[in-house]
């Protein structure tokens, strides 16, 4: 090592004890580089938290949630609305944003057994407490019984995030063995409206045949004194797969809005 003296020909000693420091750090790199990491991880130990491995986790944790603070607040007001890709943003007839209008695409194919041509729900959004108007549909090519087996996936839009619901009680995103086992009725308990009304059947075996309903009105009762107005309300996106043996019957997206 070499220390090149000024004109005085005078070095303080903390310049001197730094030069040392740092030679002694570059053979130790070169002789031992495992021992040589450790050591720099000691020191930086010693010389941010007093030594401890929990200072270090906490400043960590504090730097990653205030750099997530500042990325999750420069997009919510960058004037653009974060929106995962496929969801639906559009502006009403009053120019207000919003996220969520009634709407459904077939994400399966045209070979599908079940083929849904029209599905229309009124009012947008859907009040629970008033009666409900249907348009639909629909075709069935095959005949299917039990078991039908589906896949649901359910996400629910809170503040500018769609959030994906557990499955609870048979409820929210679930994987289904047999959809039929989920109807409450017996086989011989005759089915209740609005099934009858609209010719529609309520439980397994489903017949092949076409499936239409127009301008059909109905409601949901009960619902609204069961489950409070803030968990029920609010903007849902369902994807939806039915198989029978193995094979698709079919594939459906939904976008709806619920309120009371």
């Amino acid at each position: 090592m070499k220390i090149q003296f000024g004109e005085k020909g005078d070095v303080s000693w903390d310049v001197l004890l730094e030069a040392l420091e740092r030679e002694n750090q570059h053979q130790e790199k070169q002789q031992h580089p495992q021992d040589y990491k450790r050591s720099c991880v000691r020191s930086v130990q010693h010389k941010c938290c007093g030594g401890s491995w929990l200072s270090i986790v906490f400043i960590i944790t504090v730097v990653t949630i205030s750099q997530a603070s500042l990325i999750l607040y420069l997009i919510s007001t960058s004037g653009a609305l974060y929106t995962p890709v496929g969801h639906v943003v559009y502006n009403d007839s009053l120019g207000k944003l919003r996220h969520v209008h009634f709407s459904w695409s077939n994400c399966g194919d045209v070979s599908d057994p079940v083929q849904l041509k029209q599905l229309q729900v009124q009012p947008d959004p859907l009040l629970i407490k008033r009666n409900i108007s249907l348009n639909l549909n629909s075709f069935l090519t095959v005949d299917v019984d039990a078991p039908i087996s589906a896949i649901v996936k359910v996400e629910r839009r809170i503040g500018w995030l769609w959030v994906k619901l557990p499955c609870l009680d048979e409820l929210g995103s679930c994987h289904y063995e047999d959809l039929c086992k989920l109807v409450p009725l017996s086989p011989t308990e005759p089915c209740p409206d609005p099934f009858p009304r609209f010719k529609l059947p309520c439980r397994c075996p489903l017949s092949k045949g076409h499936y239409s309903v127009q301008d059909g009105v109905f409601s949901i009762p009960g619902i609204a004194d069961i489950l409070p107005a803030w968990l029920v309300s609010g903007d849902y996106y369902i994807h939806g797969t039915a198989y029978k043996d193995g094979r698709r019957l079919g594939c459906y997206t939904l976008y709806i809005s619920v309120s009371y």
